[in-house]
């Protein structure tokens, strides 16, 4: 047993008095929280700061509630997204670190509705494009998409994947007024990873030449590239985080639509991207779900 994980799981907030009647346990140790968190705050991304910070999250749950009930989340989650945007200056065990601790806050929904309720008035750090007046959540999403496209091209590392996409997850039921470069990332990365998977299957990407000219249009005829095994293993990837995607859209227009007119017009936008897998059993369903929005709402901008 590691006495100094057993030591951080009994922390409890000194702010709160222990009267005669409520006795510290025995082995529990009292620490001002607020100024705990002002500390990890202020020292993030350093990595022992990070470290101190997931196993607080994880193994306890007082110090947990403490940091979903903070008002100035992005005082924690600006740093880590600082970090993560400089990703390949990192090491593997750091990269999964930080993405572990935005996996657990982001299973709190009243984190996720929170997120996007902080309005960040300027990202310095983020050179792609200039983010001004934009909420913590469409940070952490644009942040999240950019980790996943800078990695997908090398597809070593499915786990880091399966994290970020987790995440997005998440948040994705609670996205509210998602800025537009938000959602014009998320179908970006829909775009990335469809186009992949069609070459993968030897399918026709809509609106572009034949791959071949032995390549066919429907979804049955597969070119393999590589071994069968190898292959089955990368199409499989590529379908599971496909779908994730598409679950991620889904949740999003399900639970908030009226919110998120940036997502509905991003979709009306790509729609042909949806075209090849309506028949596809993977994702029928849920690309029959969209069709009825983007009909909807394409009906509504053509009247």
């Amino acid at each position: 047993r590691n006495p100094f994980r057993a030591t951080l799981r009994t922390l409890t907030d000194s702010r709160f008095d222990v009267t005669e009647e409520h006795h510290i346990p025995v082995g529990v140790q009292r620490v001002s929280f607020p100024s705990l968190y002002d500390a990890l705050a202020r020292t993030l991304p350093d990595n022992q700061a990070a470290l101190l910070l997931y196993l607080l999250l994880h193994g306890n749950p007082l110090f947990l509630e403490y940091v979903l009930a903070r008002t100035d989340l992005e005082t924690l989650i600006i740093p880590i997204l600082y970090s993560l945007y400089w990703a390949t200056r990192l090491k593997s065990n750091q990269i999964y670190m930080l993405l572990v601790i935005l996996l657990i806050l982001t299973q709190d929904s009243s984190f996720n509705t929170h997120v996007h309720a902080i309005i960040i008035p300027y990202i310095p750090w983020y050179k792609e494009r200039v983010l001004h007046n934009v909420s913590l959540g469409s940070v952490m999403v644009i942040v999240l998409i950019r980790m996943v496209r800078f990695n997908l091209s090398r597809l070593r590392d499915v786990y880091l994947h399966t994290n970020c996409l987790a995440a997005l997850a998440n948040m994705a039921p609670s996205f509210r007024d998602l800025d537009d470069y938000a959602a014009q990332r998320l179908m970006e990365l829909f775009s990335m990873l469809a186009k992949k998977y069609l070459v993968l299957r030897g399918v026709r990407i809509p609106g572009s030449p034949p791959l071949s000219p032995s390549s066919t249009a429907d979804m049955t005829t597969i070119i393999w590239n590589d071994t069968e095994k190898e292959m089955t293993t990368e199409l499989a990837t590529y379908q599971d985080f496909l779908r994730i995607v598409l679950d991620i859209i889904n949740a999003c227009l399900t639970h908030a639509l009226p919110k998120n007119p940036n997502i509905v017009y991003a979709i009306l936008r790509e729609r042909r991207l949806f075209e090849p897998f309506r028949t596809h059993p993977r994702f029928w369903d849920l690309i029959d779900n969209l069709d009825k929005i983007m009909n909807h709402f394409g009906g509504c901008l053509t009247a």
